[in-house]
């Protein structure tokens, strides 16, 4: 038998229906197509349920003749208990038995035969009765590193950590001093401030943002501040909590809101709750066995062998189970949580999710919503969410009342891979369909959307990085803005919130932590893409479509890729009404050559965003010259 002779692909409502993730106790049609020429037996489908590892066959049965192939389906009812489900197709023949996969496991759509057991498709099987927020699907977000976006008043150098080092230039490049093991022995410092980004929130608004995503702000002792000294309060170098209290109303007045990263899975040593210095008129955990954090951490020889995050010393890890440390964080009246509620704070981004058990992980969601029920709990996780596993244990991020949302690194991986040139539009079309396959629709259209982060490189950087080495000299600024404004458009029109890292904007560069995370060059901005993202802000903004309209993704062309997003019938993909719009999103990643693709595409004019030329369909087909790293979005003019 041959490939060709057998057909699914877990992409297409003809063979799998509804596509995507399937809510519990709902139906899901599957269909094979296998060619005439073959005398088959018996046709299976096999399915595997994820909570308990149980395999059950179902047998397929003859539906239709279509082209000389043999069509073949089964209706399964999807489980009341959400949880993943996979699946496989056996064909029974004279000569034994072939099996019909996925091509990989992170790779869904078509399939291929083997001879044995293959890789299984992925259904989600998730409660519908959970959302997310809607004003969170409409977002625009803005990801702020405190000590390095703007200095307002005057810095206070006492205020720093003892062992700190405070630059007295803030165009200064950030450093570490570490000593001979490689610890870092003093923390550099900027002064950036609370007050220093209520004074920005203008600046802000005018690209569009509605949410600020703050790193870190409570005290402790290194400058990213994820090593927690005391989650009550405000670390001093920042402010105080009225300086917070005014960032928060302010950001209000301007129909923003202000997202705090909780970092729960451990301390700093140097805490209230460890005490390893005895700095914190306490008795930390780390002084005595009767403190009442003892049991928050877990000691191998007490005090100097612990638990510790990643092994770091300065970062003892703390038990998650411990029922004294969820009444603190979640349920005590003065909890973390209800402290800062109290202060206008109902979204959080949970720092190393994959580190926090899904108990604890609903006890903060539980609470969250029961104060304000359009509250958005975010969580770091780096692969795919819906079938992630952590410490052997599968989680249950996205099969509702866990998580609202997760930062959606394995599309930034995708975004720069195909603009390095290591996958082609094919292969990303394919992978970009399995995420959206793979988690609830709700899920998929509030994902965090990213280029950079304070734990990556920095987009520019990566472009830069990506350049063959003859393209040099004059030419390479330019080449490297026109990707970039590729890629920026590609996240601001796409499914899902887009998050600009501060500074992407104005220019700034930058490798890993901690080149990545460089003072805002204020007055020496790049003027250029400054005025980009506020036009790409003011596109999403203005056009609900690309927001929460419908998606259909295209690979025209090996070095192309693109999508459209469309409203019709005056609803959206939540069935909320929405104007009838139509939109088309298309970019040549390839650097030296300009590529014709022809779309089959809805008939009429096409109005270019950028310099509003209009392009009409001929023949059914809208026809389209792309220029070297050329990225357009156009919109149907609707008669």
């Amino acid at each position: 038998m041959k490939q060709q002779d057998m057909y699914h692909n877990s992409f297409e409502k003809k063979y799998r229906n509804p596509f995507g993730a399937a809510p519990k106790g709902s139906h899901v049609a599957l269909l094979l197509d296998i060619h005439q020429r073959h005398q088959i037996h018996q046709v299976l489908l096999h399915y595997i349920y994820d909570r308990t590892n149980e395999e059950v066959k179902a047998e397929m049965t003859f539906s239709q003749e279509v082209n000389q192939y043999n069509s073949y389906v089964v209706e399964l009812e999807m489980p009341e208990e959400p949880q993943l489900i996979w699946y496989y197709f056996e064909i029974q023949t004279e000569e034994g038995s072939l099996f019909y996969g996925r091509i990989g496991v992170e790779e869904s759509g078509e399939g291929r035969l083997y001879d044995h057991v293959p890789p299984s498709w992925q259904i989600t099987v998730y409660d519908a009765e959970y959302d997310t927020p809607s004003w969170w699907k409409n977002a625009i977000m803005y990801q702020i590193f405190p000590d390095r976006f703007h200095v307002g008043g005057t810095v206070e150098p006492k205020l720093a950590p003892p062992t700190s080092l405070m630059h007295s230039h803030w165009e200064n490049d950030p450093i570490y001093i570490r000593n001979e093991s490689g610890d870092v022995v003093r923390w550099d410092f900027f002064g950036g401030n609370l007050q220093g980004i209520t004074e920005k929130l203008d600046y802000i608004q005018s690209l569009g943002v509605t949410v600020l995503y703050v790193n870190p702000i409570f005290e402790a002792e290194s400058n990213h501040r994820y090593d927690t000294g005391d989650y009550h309060k405000i670390d001093r170098l920042l402010g105080s909590k009225e300086d917070f209290e005014k960032l928060v109303s302010e950001a209000k007045k301007r129909n923003m809101e202000v997202m705090l990263d909780g970092v729960f899975s451990h301390t700093g040593s140097n805490s209230i709750y460890f005490n390893r210095k005895g700095q914190y008129d306490s008795l930390g955990a780390y002084q005595s066995k009767q403190s009442p954090y003892y049991d928050w951490y877990t000691f191998y020889d007490f005090p100097n062998e612990y638990e510790a995050w990643w092994g770091i010393g300065t970062l003892p890890t703390l038990n998650k189970e411990n029922e004294s440390y969820q009444r603190f964080l979640v349920h005590d009246e003065d909890s973390v949580i209800q402290h800062w509620q109290r202060r206008g704070i109902n979204h959080w981004r949970l720092d190393v999710a994959d580190e926090l058990t899904d108990d604890l992980i609903r006890q903060i969601y539980t609470q969250l919503k029961q104060h304000n029920k359009d509250s958005v709990l975010l969580g770091e996780v780096w692969e795919d969410a819906s079938n992630k596993t952590a410490y052997g244990m599968r989680r249950d991020y996205f099969l509702g009342g866990v998580l609202d949302s997760v930062m959606n690194y394995p599309l930034r991986r995708l975004m720069l891979d195909f603009v390095k040139g290591d996958i082609d539009s094919l292969f990303l079309q394919r992978r970009v369909l399995t995420l959206a396959e793979h988690y609830p629709k709700p899920y998929f259209y509030g994902l965090m959307n990213l280029l950079s982060s304070h734990d990556v490189a920095r987009a520019w950087t990566m472009v830069q990085s990506f350049l063959p080495q003859d393209i040099g000299g004059p030419n390479v600024d330019r080449i490297i803005r026109k990707q970039i404004k590729g890629l920026s458009l590609w996240l601001y029109t796409f499914p899902g919130v887009p998050s600009l890292y501060y500074g992407d904007e104005a220019g700034v560069t930058g490798e890993d932590d901690p080149d990545n995370r460089k003072p805002y060059p204020w007055g020496r901005e790049d003027e250029d893409l400054l005025e980009w993202y506020r036009r790409i802000g003011e596109w999403r903004t203005a056009h609900p479509v690309l927001r929460t309209g419908s998606l259909i993704t295209h690979a025209p062309d090996k070095e192309v890729f693109g999508f459209e997003r469309f409203i019709h019938n005056g609803t959206d993909e939540f069935g909320n009404k929405a104007e009838n719009e139509h939109m088309l999103f298309l970019f040549n990643r390839h650097l030296k050559e300009e590529r014709v693709v022809a779309l089959p595409i809805r008939k009429g004019e096409w109005e270019h965003m950028t310099n509003g030329e209009i392009i009409r369909t001929r023949k059914g087909k809208l026809t389209l010259t792309l220029e070297p790293g050329e990225s357009i979005l156009l919109k149907h003019n609707s008669s």
